[in-house]
């Protein structure tokens, strides 16, 4: 996998190779009917005797009018153009997972005990031969304990909580849910007993009812009700005039960064399974959405085994036992006190969350 940095300079210095030529495209493009006006006065000076001046206005009017519909003609074009590439990688990646070899799938799936979670020596690289994202991980999430990853980004966080559900399969070492290697788990099974609230969530452009019984379609609208109740969410379904029959998407229906993550917490508490996946569940949440997010979480980890992932250090302050990773490694473990005790990376990153936090704009110490 191509780091981001790499893509990112990529992008924009590509960006910015193309300032001077795309101005000078927009300038010329766009100013050309207005080059007209001189180029006929200096023509019209020079018209001999007999040949009608009113012929030669027309004409210069004429073409300064039809001159901007070749423009916006070529500006289609281009935008057709440009639609046309875009539409045709977009194919290209639908085909990639298409073509993709789906994972082997066992026989005779084996039934996991209870909802513990645990990772045994898990290695795990993007693709053959490039550096690994995960190296040697080993932990264990007893059931109905909290376990908190934090630590700089790139570090493997999210990659630990994508082997989970299967999204990839590890490289070496094994990861089991009740004591059973999900690669030993039918799919179906497995996505029973996970529930994901990801930093990313998006909706379908469908009602938030059905939104929210995507969780589980069976339903009925009187659960979802209680999920919505549960997830601290009734004030998105109130500002709407159709409630839960609302399309998201359409009409100038939009949700919210934090309105969307609280509808997928929603989704998350309906579908009820005791394993919960959080990986920065409350990133795009504004103040007051972050504080519906944190009371509807109470609701949803209740009683569950509970893996989060956050880079806000007060968000898992509480969780039985916080993992430090960095460059694929769990570098510390323990609660957060003996974490702050050990003066080491996590202690370091909390001394820099409680600076950022207490930094305000526009005071004087003096």
């Amino acid at each position: 996998m191509i780091p981001y940095s790499v893509i990112k300079n990529w992008a924009v210095n590509y960006t910015v190779s193309l300032r001077v030529p795309m101005c000078a495209y927009t300038v010329s493009i766009n100013g050309i009917f207005a080059f007209l006006i001189p180029a006929g006065l200096i023509l019209t000076a020079d018209l001999s005797y007999g040949v009608s001046y009113l012929k030669v206005v027309l004409d210069i009017l004429f073409y300064v009018l039809f001159t901007p519909v070749c423009v916006t003609m070529m500006d289609k074009i281009m935008w057709t153009s440009e639609n046309t590439l875009k539409a045709k990688d977009a194919l290209n990646r639908v085909m990639l997972i298409i073509e993709e070899p789906p994972l082997n799938e066992p026989e005779h799936g084996r039934i996991p005990k209870d909802s513990s979670v645990e990772f045994k020596n898990v290695t795990f690289s993007y693709e053959k031969g490039k550096e690994a994202a995960l190296q040697n991980v080993s932990f264990k999430i007893p059931q109905g304990s909290t376990v908190a990853i934090v630590g700089p980004s790139g570090g493997g966080k999210t990659t630990a909580a994508s082997l989970i559900p299967r999204f990839y399969d590890v490289d070496s070492g094994s990861i089991c849910v009740g004591g059973v290697d999900i690669r030993e788990m039918n799919t179906e099974k497995l996505m029973e007993k996970i529930s994901f609230v990801f930093q990313d969530s998006h909706l379908f452009k469908d009602t938030i009812l059905n939104n929210i019984r995507a969780a589980r379609p069976n339903a009925t609208k009187k659960e979802v009700e209680q999920a919505v109740k549960a997830a601290r969410c009734q004030d998105i379904i109130d500002k709407f005039p159709d409630g839960y029959e609302t399309v998201v998407g359409t009409r100038g229906v939009y949700l919210s960064g934090g309105e969307c993550q609280r509808i997928a917490i929603a989704r998350a508490v309906l579908k009820n399974a005791p394993i919960v996946l959080l990986d920065e569940a409350t990133a795009f949440a504004d103040p007051d959405n972050e504080y519906q997010i944190q009371k509807a979480f109470e609701t949803l980890v209740k009683g569950k085994t509970v893996l989060m992932i956050a880079h806000r250090l007060s968000t898992v302050r509480g969780a039985d036992r916080i993992l430090v990773m960095n460059q694929g490694r769990i570098e510390e473990e323990g609660s957060h006190e003996e974490l702050i005790q050990k003066q080491g990376l996590y202690a370091a990153m909390w001394k820099d969350y409680q600076t950022s936090v207490s930094w305000k704009v526009g005071e004087n110490h003096e």
